[in-house]
């Protein structure tokens, strides 16, 4: 049975989109790495994981009922970062809303859903949004962070849907989004 890669995570309004992208284009433009543009941005809740297709009837509803008790609440993108040598990100700012919702979700899909066998694989959670990787050299690495560093980013939304993010084998499509309860 061929399984599915699957991920969790919050999409951007198209407003913060256009923002995301232009810095994404720039760093292209002016650097080369241009691998992160190929999934629309997106701050990851749940990482990528395999499931059987035949199974998504059963997580969609699971998941629907998951976020069908979560409430609405608002985040904010703030500034630059990076992890090792070759991923360069947007930071999210510090979110109570957002982490009890990981951890929460990283139980659900680990308890008796029993959707997710293994455990995470990065301990730790450090949301952020990642505008370019996999690409990225160590020197392009440097000449990027020389370029963001000291710059500002800013961009704040409500976030009022989750989406269960699948990939067809070439791209990731939006499987499903889950409303979250108004405030």
């Amino acid at each position: 049975m061929e399984k599915t890669l699957w991920f969790v995570a919050v999409l951007l309004p198209d407003e913060a989109v256009a923002k995301v992208r232009a810095v994404q284009q720039e760093i292209a433009d002016t650097f080369g790495p241009r691998r992160a543009m190929r999934l629309p941005p997106h701050i990851t809740v749940e990482a990528p994981f395999r499931l059987p297709d035949e199974v998504a009837p059963k997580l969609t509803d699971a998941l629907a009922d998951f976020f069908a008790t979560k409430t609405e609440f608002q985040l904010t993108l703030k500034d630059f970062g990076y992890f090792r040598d070759d991923v360069i990100f947007i930071q999210v700012a510090p979110s109570l809303e957002l982490l009890e919702l990981h951890n929460e979700l990283q139980e659900f899909m680990r308890g008796p859903a029993g959707f997710i066998h293994a455990p995470p694989l990065h301990p730790g959670y450090t949301p952020h949004l990642t505008i370019a990787n996999r690409d990225v050299t160590p020197k392009q690495h440097a000449a990027i962070w020389r370029g963001l560093a000291g710059r500002k980013f800013h961009a704040s939304f409500p976030v009022v849907e989750l989406c269960l993010m699948r990939h067809n084998g070439a791209s990731w499509d939006t499987a499903q989004k889950f409303a979250l309860q108004r405030k």
